[in-house]
């Protein structure tokens, strides 16, 4: 099954650090949604989204998990944007971290909105392919979960827009 949403995944590395200076961490921005472009189809209503990030090694041994260190939600508009959303991380797993962003109510995504939701990830983080999964429903129909993978788009260190 295909996503519904459209997602942009953006990856800005950390700067390099000297031995002595402490790492920078990577940003991880989930862009979800389209501005600027009307559904003609009805709305397509969300009640989660999770962003599964591997772990920068195959051995879960050897891995450095991933770390929510900083999460940014922005505000929202109206409750049809889902009226708050909270960025929820599952670290059970050594060879991934999950990370479910849940709105406090379902979101209408209808094309006249998007949302950025920035995660700051540990520097031995290096992989640009995540898995997204949405929970998801079009049409008035029921939410089915539906999950694709998506290669990250990997910015230069000044090319952040830095929503806080």
């Amino acid at each position: 099954m295909s996503l519904l949403l459209p997602y942009r995944v953006d990856i800005t590395p950390g700067p390099a650090s000297t031995d002595d200076a402490p790492p920078r961490y990577h940003q991880l921005r989930l862009t979800v949604g389209e501005e600027g472009v009307a559904r003609a189809e009805q709305p397509v209503r969300c009640t989660r989204i999770a962003v599964r990030v591997p772990a920068p090694t195959s051995d879960p041994r050897l891995a450095r998990q991933p770390l929510a260190v900083s999460t940014t939600v922005p505000s929202v508009r109206s409750s049809a944007q889902g009226q708050e959303w909270w960025i929820v991380p599952d670290t059970t797993d050594p060879a991934v971290t999950v990370f479910a962003c849940v709105p406090d109510q379902p979101a209408q995504f209808d094309g006249t909105w998007a949302i950025s939701f920035l995660i700051e990830m540990d520097p031995g983080f290096e992989s640009t392919d995540v898995e997204i999964t949405e929970e998801t429903a079009a049409d008035g129909g029921p939410v089915s979960r539906r999950s694709s993978r998506v290669m990250a788009s990997v910015l230069a260190a000044g090319d952040s827009e830095g929503q806080r």
